[in-house]
């Protein structure tokens, strides 16, 4: 799908994928959603074990906004009819899907446990699972040598800290998640308490996380001259002169040819 355009042949901007808008709104409505989703169920009387239990409402509402940061990354790029930032699109929704436990949802193991390619599974399973992986590597790898040298840039030029924020949320949640299991090794017992305690931290960390990958898409798309990509820098064009500073100062041939 091409961009449209005029009778005059002038490409027409999107009317809401490229069009300068606050994304300031979009942070503020994002927040309030997940506020009133809380209070909703808090409201029909859901304990804490339920609200942040696996696919609870905490953690549907963290996989709803991946995708729509996925699809809105997708769309846009439908719309531009090139797709430079497929990867994104592709781990993005990953993310999303694993957030809802799709992940090992249509296989005996996990997609990403070693166990379903060691063990006694179907062999079917194990080439769908080894397929899913490459492609995750695939983008994984397209997205560090493409756009991780603009991102660092920009992280010194003030830019690409939504998702310097995200990132260390979702490590923070993925060393919470199953705390007791990974200490047991090491010799160390925590309280059940304790645990469910971690459990919900990572729920309301990967919850933030999401937030601000979808408002990294936001800045990236509502703000162009941003950059390319996620914390990329768009230099921007050197000024031309006009004609009354053309005609005050006339270049250095000219004068030579006079």
């Amino acid at each position: 799908m091409q961009p449209s355009s005029d009778r005059h042949g002038t490409q027409v901007p999107h009317p809401y994928l490229h069009v300068r808008r606050d994304p300031v709104l979009l942070f503020a409505l994002s927040c309030a959603l997940a506020l009133a989703w809380v209070l909703a169920a808090v409201v029909l009387g859901w304990g804490p074990d339920r609200l942040f239990s696996e696919s609870g409402p905490v953690e549907r509402l963290s996989a709803l906004y991946l995708v729509l940061a996925g699809m809105w990354l997708a769309a846009d790029q439908l719309w531009q009819g090139r797709w430079p930032r497929w990867h994104l699109v592709v781990l993005i929704l990953a993310a999303a899907l694993r957030e809802l436990d799709w992940d090992k949802a249509f296989t005996d193991r996990g997609i990403l446990s070693s166990g379903l390619y060691s063990g006694p599974h179907p062999l079917g399973q194990k080439l769908v699972g080894s397929l899913v992986l490459a492609v995750l590597i695939w983008a994984g790898v397209r997205m560090l040598r493409r756009d991780l040298g603009p991102w660092l840039a920009g992280l010194r030029n003030g830019q690409g800290g939504l998702l310097g924020l995200a990132l260390p949320l979702y490590v923070v949640a993925k060393s919470l998640d199953g705390l007791g299991r990974k200490l047991a090794p090491w010799g160390i017992e925590i309280s059940g308490r304790l645990n469910d305690l971690a459990g919900r931290t990572e729920e309301v960390l990967e919850l933030f996380g999401s937030l601000l990958i979808l408002q990294s898409v936001c800045v990236m798309l509502l703000r162009p001259a941003r950059g390319e990509d996620l914390g990329a820098v768009r230099h921007a064009p050197s000024p031309q002169p006009n004609a009354a500073q053309t005609e005050a100062h006339p270049p250095r041939q000219q004068e030579a040819a006079e």
